[in-house]
Formats: C-alpha cells, sequence, structure tokens
C-alpha cells in the first residue's frame, strides 16, 4: 500500500467523542470480563466437564465486536448502531456470566432444568443437520401457511371492503371463525385436510388470514370516496380501481395485518407441528420436552426467537422501501 493510500483511507476517519469511545468500550469489557471469568474458574458441573463451545463462542462475538469498533471509525451508520445497543450488549454479556457462574464453575442451578451456555450451544452445533432438518421442515410449513393465509386474506379483505354485497355475506364468518385461536380447529382440520401436513398449513394460514382480512376491510372503507368517483368517472374498471387507488391507499392497513398476521402464525406454527409432522421446531421441543432434554428446548426456543426477529426484520424492511412517505406505521 503506498503512503498516498494510507493517508487517504485515515484521512477518512471520522472523529469519536470521549463519550462515544467510552460507550464503545463498555460492552468490550463486559465481554472480556465474560472470557476471564471463563478461561479461570475451572468447570465444575457436571464432575469433570469440559467446555466445547461457549469459549469459542466468546471469541468469534470478541472477533466480530472488535471489527464492527473498527469499522466504526469510517462508518458513522456502524458507529450509530454500536452506540444504540451498547446497554443492552453489556446486559447479555453479563447474563452469559451470571448463568455460566451459576451452571457450570458452581452447580447452584441444577440439570437438566438449567443447562450451562456450553450445553445450550452443544445442543444447536452438537446435532446440526438435525437442527437444520427442523429448521427447514418450520419455515417451509410457516411460508407456505403465511403465502396461502396472505392471498386469502387479500381476496376475502378486498372483497369485504369494497363490495356491500360481500360484506353482507362474508362477514359474519370472520366474526364468527376469525377470532377462535387457530389450535382449537386442530381436531377439526385433521378430519378434512387430506394430509396432516395440508392441515398444519391451513392451521397456520388461518392465523394470516384473520387479522389481514379485517385490517384490509376496514381500510377499503376508510378510503376517500371522492377518489373511487373520480376514477369511476373517468371510466376506470373495477380491477384498475383497486389496483391504482385502493391498495396504495390502504398499504399501512395491509402491512399492519401481514405484522400480526406473521406473529400469529408462529403461534400457530407450534400446535401445527403437533398433527403428525415428523419435522419441525414445534416437533422438536416436544420431542425434547418428552425426554427432558431442555438444552434441546432451550436452544430450539433460541432459534425460534433468531427465526421470528428475521421474518419480521424482514417484513419491516419491505415496509420501510414500500411506503418511504409514510411515518405513522408500525415500527420495528
Amino acid at each position: 500500500m503506498s503512503p498516498s493510500t494510507a493517508s487517504g483511507i485515515f484521512a477518512r476517519v471520522s472523529f469519536i467523542r470521549p463519550k462515544e469511545v467510552a460507550k464503545l468500550l463498555a460492552p468490550l469489557l463486559a465481554l472480556g470480563l465474560c472470557l476471564a471469568t471463563d478461561a479461570a474458574l475451572p468447570s465444575v458441573y457436571p464432575s469433570d466437564y469440559s467446555e466445547q463451545y461457549f469459549p469459542a463462542f466468546l471469541r468469534i462475538v470478541l472477533l466480530l465486536y472488535l471489527a464492527c469498533a473498527a469499522l466504526s471509525c469510517w462508518f458513522k451508520a456502524v458507529r450509530q448502531r454500536l452506540l444504540h445497543f451498547w446497554g443492552l450488549l453489556i446486559a447479555v454479556f453479563v447474563l452469559l456470566t451470571f448463568l455460566n457462574l451459576q451452571t457450570v464453575k458452581s452447580g447452584n442451578f441444577l440439570l437438566p432444568y438449567v443447562p450451562s451456555p456450553d450445553q445450550i450451544l452443544g445442543a444447536i452445533f452438537g446435532n446440526l443437520p438435525t437442527v437444520l432438518d427442523n429448521l427447514g421442515g418450520s419455515l417451509s410449513l410457516l411460508l407456505q401457511g403465511i403465502t396461502l393465509g396472505g392471498v386469502a386474506g387479500m381476496v376475502y379483505g378486498s372483497c369485504m371492503g369494497y363490495s356491500r354485497f360481500f360484506n353482507y355475506w362474508l362477514s359474519p364468518f370472520i366474526k364468527l371463525i376469525g377470532p377462535v385461536p387457530s389450535t382449537a380447529w386442530m381436531a377439526l382440520a385433521m378430519v378434512l385436510a387430506p394430509s396432516s401436513h395440508a392441515a398444519s398449513v391451513c392451521l397456520v394460514a388461518l392465523s394470516t388470514w384473520f387479522p389481514l382480512s379485517v385490517n384490509l376491510s376496514g381500510g377499503i372503507r376508510g378510503v376517500n370516496k371522492t377518489y373511487i368517483e373520480r376514477a369511476q368517472t373517468l371510466g376506470a374498471s373495477h380491477f384498475f380501481i383497486l389496483r391504482k387507488v385502493i391498495y396504495p391507499a390502504v398499504l399501512p392497513n395491509i402491512f399492519t395485518g401481514l405484522f400480526m398476521g406473521v406473529c400469529f402464525s408462529l403461534t400457530a406454527l407450534v400446535g401445527a407441528e403437533m398433527l403428525g409432522v415428523q419435522s419441525g421446531l414445534g416437533w422438536y421441543i416436544s420431542y425434547a420436552e418428552a425426554w427432558s432434554e431442555f438444552d434441546l428446548i432451550y436452544s430450539t426456543i433460541l432459534i425460534f426467537i433468531l427465526v421470528a426477529f428475521t421474518l419480521i426484520t424482514i417484513l419491516f424492511k419491505i415496509q420501510k422501501q414500500v411506503m418511504k412517505w409514510t411515518k405513522g406505521a408500525i415500527q420495528w
């Protein structure tokens, strides 16, 4: 690297205030404390237990944080992210330290009910093929159900909101069926569906259909009638009015319904995977519970949290791109 190139790189380093430096270093100190206590104290519970995953996990997190801290000198967005989450990062590292001390380092929290962080990580990476198989099964079932429920919700909500005739005949069904939890329909789904997989997909779809239909129909009824009348005066068809006038106006309602539908679908997924499905995160939790393998339960719940957070984050990223003109929608 030539001296001019190096000087150019360092010239782009943005100024970091001392207060910001302190906030960037505080999580690093908390992570260092976690690493130091794990390395200094022997593992005594269970007897002769040897950690395999937790020390490596902490070192990987340390390297990632150091890389992000270095990038924050050049990229203000990275620095703002680290400064925003600095308190939460400290809390996470302190919690990991406390849990590690109370489990494998002392045995104050007894097995199998409270496994150590190393055992939870071992349940994931030690059974990675099984975990990936169950994760793939849940994602496939969830996405199929959300897609089916989303399409049904768009059609049902559009008919209810746009047509008085359809609203008269369709609204009683959604008022009677929609509020009922999808898991209450498990027995009926098993009888009517051609397979257990189809029954599970229908239960997840039902959880998406209801909130999307209600939000969309309510949004359509709230659209200014002047816009519709002007479009009709110009000879626009009903399909054109829906596509160009109504749907752009009710985008906040659509994304609100999708947000609620995804949340309800994640809840329904666990129950849906009890209908004879042989893979999935919900099925895996039931299996681990039957054998009292709490490390599998905790690890699967952790994966469930990451999946839910990722799906909802993607949904709101799409909303942010599609609805750049609004700031009043649900924030994530």
